[in-house]
């Protein structure tokens, strides 16, 4: 009778265990990051089969699952993405750090994942030739609508007072550029050659202005945001230590 007893005792045992490790797997579901990413290759953009890609969005994607979360893409205008982050509908971004209405409610990273070269384009033996910035004060310009320039036409920027054309992508910018809407259009160089090299016939030469970094800003509303970003830029250093050493070189003070 007593062994009876313990058998059943263990069976009651053994099954509330097995319940309590079923219960446990089913409720431990990785925390999620929604990263957001506008069309802006070769750093992120939708492929073919409607897959987020890029240079940024590869290495993003592997520190963000190898970090410990589920990484979820979302793509969408840079305006639009902002808007959804501080509504807490997106949670990391790629960016230039900015100053903003609203920006109070993210945290920007301190490492440089990547940088932009924001970079002047003219149509070869038609314009003159740029080496400098101020070269272009008071002349039109072609730009991309949505864009930072690292703050060259806002507040004291170089190019404050410029005239701009607007275009909405690369494509339509060097289209507008092709007709001589103005004579400079002032893009970032990555992007920028990766539309260029389309279309061979087109003769153009670049001057590279400023090299402005890329950090990742998460939402402050994030739980342990802080902490997290911390995370996620610790394992980048990890996973890619070449690219992180080389795109923020340790200081003697360091």
């Amino acid at each position: 009778m007593n062994r009876y007893k313990s058998f059943i005792g263990t069976l009651v045992l053994s099954i509330l265990v097995f319940s309590a490790e079923c219960h446990s797997w089913q409720n431990n579901t990785l925390p999620k990051i929604n990263f957001g990413y506008s069309e802006f290759a070769p750093y992120t953009y939708t492929d073919e089969k409607g897959l987020a890609v890029g240079e940024v969005t590869e290495i993003i994607k592997k520190v963000v699952i190898d970090s410990g979360y589920e990484f979820t893409a979302y793509p969408g205008p840079n305006r639009r993405l902002f808007r959804n982050m501080v509504t807490d509908k997106i949670d990391l971004l790629m960016v230039v750090p900015f100053t903003s209405p609203g920006s109070d409610k993210l945290i920007f990273g301190e490492k440089v994942f990547d940088t932009l070269d924001m970079s002047v384009f003219w149509l070869a033996d038609k314009t003159p030739p740029i080496s400098n910035i101020s070269q272009l004060q008071g002349t039109p310009l072609i730009t991309i609508a949505g864009y930072s320039y690292g703050g060259a036409f806002r507040g004291e920027g170089a190019l404050v007072s410029n005239e701009r054309f607007n275009s909405e992508n690369h494509p339509r910018a060097l289209k507008a550029l092709v007709q001589q809407r103005a004579q400079y259009l002032l893009a970032y160089k990555k992007p920028a050659l990766f539309y260029l090299n389309s279309d061979p016939s087109l003769k153009l030469h670049s001057y590279t202005l400023e090299k402005i970094p890329l950090v990742l800003s998460i939402r402050r509303n994030y739980p342990n945001a802080e902490q997290v970003l911390k995370e996620i830029e610790t394992r980048y250093a990890e996973l890619f230590p070449v690219r992180f050493l080389t795109l923020n070189p340790i200081l003697p003070n360091e």
